[in-house]
């Protein structure tokens, strides 16, 4: 899970395979504010690519997250408290819409990404979004 935004009071983090391509974007918070969350993810990647029925809320407690989150959250919230976690998984629904994927814009090892998330063709391996890659050619 590559951290793209976090708080005192939350984090959002998204699942990407070393080329960037996400799989899941997930936002744990004790108070999750879903509009912000579903704007956000509709903004980067694109109304044509987000759908609001592939969002999900569940609740989990640290012991089920692994890590320290045990630890975390309890510092954080106190002992036995669950966290809110909201994510997002696109589901695509039509053969042109498998052509999509989503990426987070990650960066090489000349240089780092903003950590955004965008969408291109799927057959093509993009480690920055458009914006990021236009700064890369004026540069």
């Amino acid at each position: 899970m590559r951290v793209v935004a976090e708080n005192s009071t939350s984090i959002v983090g998204a699942y990407v395979c070393p080329d960037g391509f996400v799989s899941q974007v997930v936002y744990f918070s004790q108070k999750p504010d879903l509009k912000w969350f579903t704007d956000k993810l509709e903004i980067e990647v694109g109304k044509e690519n987000f759908t609001h029925n592939d969002v999900r809320v569940a609740s989990r407690h640290g012991w089920e997250l692994g890590g320290n989150a045990l630890e975390t959250l309890e510092a954080k919230a106190g002992t036995n408290s669950p966290i809110t976690e909201v994510y997002w998984t696109r589901y695509a629904r039509t053969d042109a819409a498998k052509q999509i994927a989503i990426s987070l814009c990650v960066g090489d090892r000349s240089r780092s990404g903003c950590l955004k998330l965008f969408a291109h063709d799927l057959n093509m391996v993009e480690r920055f979004c458009p914006a990021c890659k236009s700064n890369l050619t004026r540069s």
